[in-house]
């Protein structure tokens, strides 16, 4: 591998402008084709074959109406009710500018006993159904509703929109910028060098506009969340930045000591590449992972992230040596440029004294202090993770300054904490169950006679007296009596607050039920009710002769947050094993990878105990900008795995390959830990402090799942570089002395040499500048 890194270095260098044009090309191309060719994102996360997915889609194809996606206009009368003249005005063009809009189904008004108050008149909601998904309703329908309502806002009546109908906010923010401009900083300060600076964020936005472009091009052909192409940026930026800069550094260091500009780059790119390309490698392996645990949102999330960071690789080990190349000496700062020039091509010293540091140095006096102080606060931090719970953002836990929390907040007033997300039983008898014809004609002579007193007592109400409205009372008084002893059973389980059918089909083989909880989708209680409300409809599905199912956009929720949490240990193991085996590989050694994974699960359980801590928990949620605590988002568990996982073994690859290349040079186990720690310890402290920084920048995103992943990344990255690399690493190695690079003698046979980092490479060239200089000192050489 170093070999051929080494080679490609040379190339690139001597073909440089080729190189460079040929990225740019293909930064266009790319660029051209997703522009002309980019799907949709989705804001809906779901699970083909969960049963309560599965509920839901039986549902929208047998009763559209009630299984459609809905959002909300909801209403509040500032003084008087909903039943005024000017506010049945306002009502009514509400309803006509929103009926004829794209993809809107039906829209119906607020009316009694159903989506007006039982107590409080003022509070009422239109129901808007929508054709297809979610991710089907156009931009511009919504934009329209959102200006309807703006319109008709006034002092006399309060208008909001909620659920689906609402105007979807940018995942991302402003803030976002402020990372890269840290990360740029950290390179000034590091490098002493504009050109030396700039060209790892040049890099790392190239990378990042063919990576993104990729994913906007995929998402043509699949169907992708709208968080896809926010988590590559991150991912993207941050490594492809810090790629770079480990690249960067080591031909830096290569100038000052002699080397040529092209040759030090072949060599950078031969040793630093090779740590790059399988530092590379272990993050789009764990990505890509994500394809196992068979969530196709999650999986197509890593697969997206994973091409973002395989280009990332590629760009540091093309791209970038040709840039170097174009920058000569430039890399340097001024007052060097000189001095390295003046020693162009001089012999590379086998060993490069690093004066220890006071860190370094209190852990190789105090090792076992050093361990216990690091592993003690990771525990520490970690303590709030055993109350982790999962869930996925519903309104109530968006800002409260938007209209759909407002909206949120509006029916929960009007209605109860439980009206915002109803769950819905399913019910299909054995053999189908119909009122006879003389009970079924007088439930629609009852009916027609309710709708005309209503519409006596409010004349506001006559115009929405349609055959429709009159077709769907009817359909739900027949399912009512239909499935009263359902109803009955139901109203009596704990946490209930009504219980009622809506909704049943002609034939008399399909009917829905709806029901209300007292608490909210996030609470306990409601996910306890669901399983309640399975056992109760199994109970009387078997007495009754029929099939039941529970279902609902929180139900289905509830089982994706159930069957990622099921995944975890699965991908956790797979995870754990790709390390060992991959740093077994990389440092021959049995002690090194076990250290490593044993530190990885220690940053992973404070990375959680500090998301729990305040974005569940709502410890410093001010600080952080959260303005809802709730549960954590349910992916965000298996994706902080995958992530960090790759990240940690970047900085495992970097700081151990130093001490690993001092010892195979001969220095004892002791100083070989000081020597390679040094040699290490200053670009992966740059590199760790730009990905916190681009991490972070995303905590104050206005979406709550982008602004959670940030922070729990940024967290991730702060424990694992600082705690558990530069800390509790070097005191094991410390302590284990020559032991850690025990490995028994069959397996070291069996395990082909890797070359992270590019020993042999260095012993060759050497070989071959000791020959050269023989060669030229023999006479008789012609």
């Amino acid at each position: 591998m170093a070999t051929l890194l080494y080679r490609i270095g040379h190339f690139s260098v001597r073909n440089r402008k080729a190189v460079i044009a040929g990225w740019l090309l293909v930064l266009v191309a790319i660029g051209a084709s997703a522009a002309l060719l980019k799907g949709t994102f989705s804001s809906q996360f779901s699970i083909p074959g969960l049963q309560s997915q599965t509920a839901l889609e039986k549902l929208t194809e047998k009763i559209p109406a009630a299984g459609g996606t809905t959002g909300r206009i909801v209403l509040e009368a500032k003084d008087g009710t909903l039943s005024s003249p000017e506010n049945q005005q306002a009502i009514t063009e509400i309803t006509s500018a929103v009926g004829g809009l794209e993809k809107v189904a039906s829209v119906t008004p607020p009316l009694p006993g159903g989506s007006i108050s039982p107590t409080d008149p003022a509070i009422g909601y239109i129901s808007i159904v929508f054709r297809g998904e979610m991710s089907e309703i156009p931009a511009h329908t919504l934009q329209r509703i959102a200006q309807v309502a703006d319109e008709h806002d006034s002092a006399a009546l309060r208008v909001e929109v909620g659920g689906a109908a609402a105007k979807q906010v940018p995942s991302i923010g402003s803030t976002e910028g402020i990372g890269v401009a840290i990360a740029i900083v950290v390179l000034l300060i590091t490098f002493g060098s504009v050109v030396a600076a700039g060209l790892p964020v040049l890099t790392a936005l190239i990378g990042l506009g063919i990576g993104i472009s990729g994913i906007l091009l995929a998402s043509g052909f699949t169907t992708m969340s709208d968080t896809a192409p926010i988590l590559a940026l991150m991912l993207g930026l941050a490594v492809g930045i810090d790629y770079a800069l480990f690249i960067v550094s080591k031909h830096r260091d290569q100038l000052r000591r002699g080397i040529g500009v092209e040759e030090s780059i072949a060599r950078a790119n031969g040793t630093a590449g090779t740590a790059v390309v399988f530092a590379g490698l272990t993050v789009v392996i764990a990505l890509a992972a994500l394809t196992v645990v068979g969530v196709p949102f999650l999986g197509v999330m890593g697969l997206g992230s994973a091409f973002t960071v395989a280009i990332a690789v590629l760009v540091a080990i093309t791209l970038l040596p040709a840039l170097l190349g174009a920058a000569g000496y430039r890399a340097l700062p001024k007052k060097l440029r000189a001095a390295a020039q003046a020693h162009d091509g001089a012999p590379i010293p086998v060993d490069e004294h690093h004066t220890p540091n006071r860190w370094i140095r209190f852990i190789d006096r105090r090792p076992l202090l050093a361990l216990i102080g690091g592993v003690i606060v990771l525990a520490i931090v970690a303590i709030p993770a055993a109350q982790l719970r999962l869930g996925l953002p519903t309104d109530g836990t968006a800002a409260p300054d938007t209209s759909k929390r407002q909206a949120y907040d509006l029916v929960v007033k009007g209605f109860g904490d439980g009206a915002n997300n109803p769950l819905i039983m399913l019910v299909e008898p054995d053999q189908p169950v119909q009122l006879d014809p003389q009970t079924s004609a007088g439930v629609e002579a009852k009916v027609q006679q309710q709708l005309q007193q209503q519409a006596a007592a409010n004349p506001e109400l006559a115009k929405y007296a349609s055959p429709e409205l009159l077709q769907m009372a009817v359909a739900q008084a027949k399912a009512g009596i239909v499935m009263q002893p359902y109803v009955d059973a139901i109203a009596k389980l704990d946490n209930v607050a009504s219980a009622r059918a809506v909704a049943g089909t002609d034939d008399g083989t399909f009917y829905v039920l709806q029901v209300v909880p007292k608490t909210g989708a996030a609470d306990v209680a409601t996910e306890s009710l669901v399983h309640d409300l399975r056992d109760a409809g199994a109970a009387l599905g078997a007495k009754n002769g029929a099939t039941t199912e529970v279902t609902g956009l929180n139900v289905v929720a509830m089982d994706i947050s159930q069957k990622l949490l099921n995944a975890l240990p699965v991908y956790l193991a797979i995870v754990v094993g790709l390390a060992l085996v991959l740093l077994l590989f990389v440092f021959r050694s049995i002690v090194v990878p076990l250290k490593a994974v044993l530190g990885f699960l220690l940053s992973i359980a404070a990375s959680f105990g500090a998301v729990v801590a305040v974005y569940q928990l709502g410890w410093l949620q001010g600080l952080f900008g959260v303005e809802t605590p709730a549960p954590i988002i349910s992916f965000l568990p298996v994706l902080l795995i995958g992530i960090l996982f790759g990240l940690s073994m970047d900085y495992e690859m970097f700081l151990v390959s130093g001490m690993r290349e001092a010892h195979a040079h001969g220095a004892p186990a002791r100083r070989a830990v000081t020597s390679g720690y040094m040699a290490g310890s200053r670009v992966v402290t740059a590199a760790a402090i730009i990905m916190i920084s681009v991490f972070a920048g995303f905590i104050l995103a206005p979406d709550a799942i982008i602004a959670s992943v940030g922070f729990a990344l940024a967290a991730g990255v702060l424990f694992d570089a600082f705690v558990v690399r530069m800390t509790i690493v070097p005191a094991v190695m410390r302590l284990l002395g020559e032991r850690a690079w025990y490995l028994p003698r069959w397996l070291d046979r069996l395990i082909p040499h890797a070359d992270v980092e590019g020993t042999k490479l260095l012993e060759r060239l050497e070989a071959a500048e000791r020959r050269e200089q023989d060669d030229a000192r023999d006479p008789l050489t012609v």
